[in-house]
């Protein structure tokens, strides 16, 4: 099996704000408001159940392609609870992913085996796995 390197950069331009640098462009991110961060900036608490479920559709698009789906729409809302560790300062404890989406009538009977699929393959899942309760349910509209 191949092994792959990603790398980002991370640059510290002061207070509570830092410069996230990919091949993709530059993010600034910062501390949230409720941390003493600015508002109306990218923070981690937000990006982190983003990107699961950024994610969790990727990885879903590689099942649907495989068993053949016709996917239509798909619109998630990721919501993600922090709240005190155990070893001191905060932790995720709970991330929340619900999907809605539209596939055609006789795609709807695979979408349970796809989503199971999609939520086990998907890396940033295992990377939290007994880390963080992660719920994923959905809804066809």
């Amino acid at each position: 099996m191949d092994t792959y390197t990603y790398k980002a950069d991370v640059e510290w331009i002061g207070a509570r704000r830092t410069i996230l640098k990919t091949d993709a462009g530059d993010l600034e991110v910062s501390s949230p408001p409720e941390f003493g961060g600015p508002e109306g900036k990218f923070c981690p608490e937000t990006l982190f159940p983003g990107i699961l479920a950024s994610c969790l559709l990727t990885t879903f698009l590689e099942f649907r392609e495989r068993m053949g789906i016709d996917l239509k729409e798909w619109k998630s809302e990721a919501t993600a609870e922090l709240g005190p560790s155990p070893e001191k300062g905060f932790r995720f404890q709970r991330i929340r992913i619900h999907v809605k989406l539209r596939v055609s009538e006789q795609d709807k009977e695979k979408i349970p085996r796809a989503m199971e699929l999609a939520h086990k393959y998907c890396f940033i899942s295992r990377a939290i796995k007994n880390n963080v309760e992660e719920i994923v349910d959905y809804e066809f509209i």
